[in-house]
């Protein structure tokens, strides 16, 4: 067994999604997001015994990250 103090490991909450709710947020089909995946695109994401979650926050950088700024005159 392991015997590791985890009063020094900090819990951050960490909310998972499913494909499904990551294509709503990112207005994509579940297709686009397999697809992303295939060629190492689109956001982050997790495999934890063959299923595959995303982060929010990971959802929510991935977004931010696509901005286009506008310079203004």
């Amino acid at each position: 067994m392991f015997n590791k103090d985890i009063s020094s490991t900090p819990l951050i909450p960490m909310k998972l999604i499913k494909p499904i709710e990551a294509a709503e947020i990112l207005m994509c089909s579940e297709r686009t997001l397999e697809a992303w995946r295939r060629e190492k695109k689109g956001p982050c994401y997790y495999k934890l015994e063959g299923k595959i979650l995303y982060k929010t926050e990971d959802i929510f950088n991935y977004i931010e990250d696509s901005k286009v700024s506008i310079k203004q005159v």
